[in-house]
């Protein structure tokens, strides 16, 4: 299933350390999805390890017709938990 995809980290004013903020990191990845995808589910998880957090939102059926032949369409980990999508 082709999936709108943010990979997203928070990193310490000086830029230099990435910061265990996953709360921060969702609110921000949910801005960057919002007014594309699936209105109704999402899919959120974040790495502790790698402070790393991943949001996913399915694509509709209009952006699906819309992806050009030889388009990425597949995408790679750990999806988490469906769930109902932020807004």
């Amino acid at each position: 299933m082709p999936v709108w995809h943010v990979s997203i980290s928070v990193w310490s004013k000086d830029r230099t350390t990435k910061r265990p903020a996953p709360e921060q990191a969702e609110a921000e990845a949910v801005k960057l999805l919002r007014g594309v995808g699936d209105p109704d589910r999402e899919w959120w998880i974040w790495n502790p390890v790698a402070l790393v957090g991943h949001l996913r939102v399915p694509v509709t059926p209009v952006e699906n017709d819309q992806i050009p032949p030889g388009c990425v369409t597949a995408d790679a980990g750990d999806t988490g938990p469906l769930r109902a999508r932020k807004r």
